[in-house]
């Protein structure tokens, strides 16, 4: 008797429709959580209060910019907002990570604070260069 070999198929089969359901099938495998229950409290608080504070400062420099590089210098000024930076830029990646590894790439948390974790970055590392270098 002859057994026939069964090749597998090259992509996965024809493909879907346009509208078709994956059948619950998630995008990536659930691991658990990343961090126990008060590290990660813990790291939302602190994004919570740097993004209330770097809200506050963004207003203060819209409303008196020139009051406040007056007062404290522009070298300061620059180095607060880098540190204000930092502290939305850390606790995002790391809640980025977490949630990476309890759900898929794309759940709605991983974006959110991965585009929190992008802005933060790009705003806060010419700071942070400007006020170590400067």
């Amino acid at each position: 008797m002859k057994k026939t070999k069964k090749w597998p198929k090259p992509f996965g089969g024809p493909p879907g429709k346009f509208f078709e359901e994956d059948g619950g099938a998630p995008d990536a495998p659930a691991l658990g959580p990343l961090f126990p229950r008060p590290v990660f409290v813990g790291l939302l608080v602190v994004f919570c209060v740097s993004l209330m504070l770097t809200a506050d400062w963004f207003g203060l420099l819209l409303l008196n910019s020139d009051g406040v590089s007056d007062r404290i210098g522009p070298l300061n000024t620059v180095r607060v907002m880098a540190a204000l930076m930092a502290g939305i830029a850390i606790p995002s990646a790391l809640l980025m990570l977490h949630y990476k590894r309890l759900y898929s790439y794309v759940s709605e948390h991983n974006v959110f604070f991965a585009i929190t974790f992008s802005l933060s970055f790009m705003l806060g590392l010419p700071c942070a260069l400007v006020g170590v270098f400067g």
